[in-house]
């Protein structure tokens, strides 16, 4: 066999392993062509022929709505099965729309992998969401085991948002924000890079969050930003079964994960565990809310039972982990364990370090079965604004509290109580062997 036969059969090879590429269809990922229709024609294509879809290298301009919505790339042929859509280094899809979504996900499909793909919005200040992935498997959760991975997200209020999704994997990715949120409404209204949602489209079982690199600021100067805030957090999640695992956020305003009550199926059994996570939860100097110096972020906020929250690194933290569930009064919140947490103090006097663990139920209805194990917490250089503790629980009942180490030194009281552990309304409470040493 001669070599140009033999450079014809790996080319043959290699196209076969690549499926149908995105330029055949007219894409030209120059930056300058909208090459909105050609990528929904490459994508259309692939599923017509159960190939993969590669785009290759390039910037893949996208400013066209598709059939008059607010949706750029659409994948809502139903029965979709093993289908990658894929780049590599240097694939980007951009657009400045200022709503909507890049991709749109509908209809029944399973075993779909997005990778190797740099999202990017450019758009201002908006008075919608925007998101890089939008799936919707209706409410029969008719998406099964759907992969989102090695990508990147810039400059979306929420890059992937999800509803009725069963079998869901996001993992190593890169989720950034060079104007922080300036990318979303400077309102109410959450700006958090993975919303999943429950309600009458659909819930998200079987979730995992893996090994993500995720920051709600990624500029130089956030002065220099309108809103002069950071993203407001990386997951708002109602999920029944979730695992947050391995992932590095910094750089946000709010709460960087947040755990949500079971709205359809309340008496769901499934887990939710958040493990070996870093939480760097300094913020970007001169960050403002509303006019009013940010001097405060929360870790975990979390309102579901059967939480594991273990080995996470809480690192300048100004308050941990907080769960209220006495706001929701049809959630009993039970079986809460809490075991091999760091946290560490933002030794800084503007801050506001509040409690590394609070946990605050009702007389009615008191958090029960709760474990708080292991933890090591140390407080450092700051100044008290108010009666705080480092761990508190409020009405809460078959409580154990063992082996927490808690260490502190340079703390200006400012006149308040400042303690190790607090607990009141506490019923079967077990609390011994905590180390706690505060000068």
């Amino acid at each position: 066999m001669n070599k140009y036969a033999v450079v014809l059969i790996f080319f043959f090879i290699r196209t076969i392993c690549l499926g149908l590429n995105a330029k055949t269809c007219g894409a030209k990922g120059d930056g300058i062509q909208d090459d909105s229709p050609y990528l929904n024609a490459a994508i259309e294509k692939a599923l017509f022929l159960g190939e993969d879809l590669f785009v290759p290298c390039g910037t893949y301009k996208c400013e066209q709505f598709s059939s008059g919505y607010t949706k750029i790339l659409r994948m809502d042929q139903s029965g979709v099965k093993k289908i990658r859509i894929f780049g590599e280094a240097g694939t980007k899809i951009t657009t400045s729309q200022a709503l909507g979504c890049i991709l749109y996900i509908y209809n029944k499909n399973e075993n779909v992998t997005i990778e190797h793909i740099f999202f990017e919005n450019t758009h201002r200040i908006t008075m919608a969401q925007t998101n890089a992935i939008q799936l919707l498997g209706t409410n029969q959760n008719s998406i099964h085991n759907f992969t989102i991975q090695h990508c990147r997200f810039e400059g979306f209020s929420t890059a992937i948002s999800g509803q009725g999704v069963k079998g869901f994997v996001i993992q190593n990715n890169i989720f950034a924000s060079p104007r922080g949120h300036d990318n979303a409404q400077d309102n109410s209204q959450p700006a958090a890079y993975i919303w999943l949602a429950d309600n009458s489209n659909g819930q998200c079982f079987d979730v995992k969050i893996l090994n993500n690199e995720v920051s709600g600021y990624t500029g130089a100067d956030i002065t220099k930003t309108t809103t002069l805030r950071p993203m407001d957090g990386f997951v708002i999640a109602i999920a029944y079964g979730i695992l947050i695992k391995g992932n590095t956020m910094r750089n946000f305003s709010e709460e960087h994960i947040v755990l949500q009550p079971k709205i359809t199926f309340v008496h769901s059994t499934d887990s939710a565990w958040i493990t070996e996570n870093h939480f760097y939860q300094a913020i970007p100097s001169g960050s403002m809310k509303k006019g009013s110096l940010l001097d405060a972020n929360y870790g975990i906020r979390a309102e579901c039972n059967n939480l594991m929250i273990t080995d996470n690194s809480f690192h300048d933290y100004s308050l941990g982990i907080l769960m209220r569930p006495f706001e929701f009064p049809k959630l009993t919140a039970h079986t809460i364990t809490i075991t091999g947490n760091k946290f560490s103090s933002a030794g800084s006097k503007v801050y506001h370090v509040r409690e590394a663990i609070k946990i605050q139920g009702c007389a009615a209805y008191p958090a029960s079965d709760i474990i708080i194990l292991n933890n090591v917490i140390t407080v450092g250089g700051i100044q008290v604004k108010s009666n705080r503790a480092v761990i508190s629980l409020y009405d809460c009942k078959n409580v154990n509290i063992q082996n927490n180490t808690i260490t502190g030194q340079d703390i200006d009281l400012n006149g308040y109580a400042f303690s190790g552990l607090l607990t009141e309304r506490c019923i079967n409470l077990v609390s011994e062997k905590n180390h706690i040493r505060l000068k």
